[in-house]
């Protein structure tokens, strides 16, 4: 809904709210904000004429009428005014209009479209009779006898009295006091602001632990990336190495540890010294990665065949280059 439609509707029904308290100069106040348009310059006519103001009423009647020319509740109120203000030639002219624009209905109900009022053909067919007998015409006469042909309710039964008298002291009929057009209910409602989201609401724990809550892998990144909280795994780095080696451990531990173990001989390679004399410590020691842990089992296979290489070397000595080239002298002699 566009907010110019939506402050129009709220002034509207401010206004009507005040007209309901008998505020009439704070309702016409409101009303005269937003009177561009057939029903609200109808409601503010209405207004002056329930104040006595008929000059100002039928100004505003006139008004709506130039905006909606087939309004007949407009024409038909306007006559009334007239009528009230002695201007019985004037409200016989708007009565004879509000009847054209009944458009030969029995009654037209302004209901649906926010006014709880029928305009009968009745009562617009004994208005304009009656203007005619003020004005001296006889034949207004026949306009109520047309009206009493066309009695609807229960209220209509004061025709038969105005006939029975020729015209009397009576006036006309007109639109209650207190009858204004509302604006729709279903317009009204989606007009006013709505909180979706509710007021927002602080929730203390009695725990530390329950002061928040979060997405647990929030937590959990949060305990990998912060140095100050250590995790189960870079506990072990401060731990006995030897308690550390009794068992299997996972790889995050053993990178740990052999980064600050000193590294020395293994048994494997004291026992390759012992049997095939001195070896080269460093080419017996593997790197060490995190995801290929060193045990006793995967380095006795490699060491013993470096064991049994040495033997094979001292049991059967390569000759050198200048030991065969005196041999083949030897053997030509």
């Amino acid at each position: 809904m566009p907010l110019r439609l939506k402050t129009e509707l709220n002034i509207w029904d401010s206004a009507l709210k005040a007209y309901d308290k008998q505020n009439f100069s704070t309702s016409l106040e409101l009303f005269s904000q937003i009177a561009d348009s057939s029903k609200i310059l109808t409601n503010m006519g209405l207004i002056y004429a329930t104040i006595g103001k008929h000059e100002a009423a039928i100004e505003h009647f006139n008004a709506a009428t130039n905006l909606d020319k087939f309004l007949a509740i407009a024409y038909f109120q306007c006559g009334v005014s007239n009528f009230l203000l002695g201007r019985y030639d004037a409200a016989y002219a708007k009565f004879q209009d509000a009847y054209l624009y009944l458009r030969g209905n029995r009654f037209i109900n302004y209901e649906q479209l926010g006014l709880k009022f029928k305009l009968f053909s009745a009562e617009v067919l004994f208005n304009r009779g009656l203007s005619q007998l003020y004005l001296g015409y006889a034949k207004g006469m026949s306009d109520l006898e047309q009206a009493r042909k066309e009695k609807e309710v229960i209220g209509h039964e004061v025709i038969d009295d105005v006939i029975r008298d020729r015209g009397g002291q009576y006036t006309v009929f007109s639109v209650p006091v207190g009858v204004l057009y509302h604006p729709s209910e279903k317009k009204l409602r989606n007009s006013k602001v709505k909180d979706y989201l509710g007021k927002a609401k602080l929730v203390i724990g009695s725990d530390l632990d329950d002061i928040y809550r979060e997405f647990s892998g929030v937590t959990e990144l949060k305990q990998n990336s912060d140095p100050s909280t250590s995790s189960p795994l870079e506990s072990t780095s401060n731990a006995d190495p030897k308690a550390s080696l009794s068992g299997t451990p996972d790889r995050g531990a053993t990178a740990s540890i052999f980064r600050t173990r000193s590294i020395g001989p293994s048994p494997t390679t004291e026992r390759s010294k012992t049997i095939n004399g001195p070896l080269s410590t460093a080419s017996h020691l593997s790197p060490i990665f995190p995801h290929r842990p060193r045990t006793p089992g995967s380095d006795a296979q490699p060491q013993s065949r470096q064991g049994r290489a040495a033997r094979f070397t001292c049991l059967f000595p390569v000759p050198s280059l200048a030991t065969m080239c005196c041999s083949i002298h030897r053997s030509s002699e």
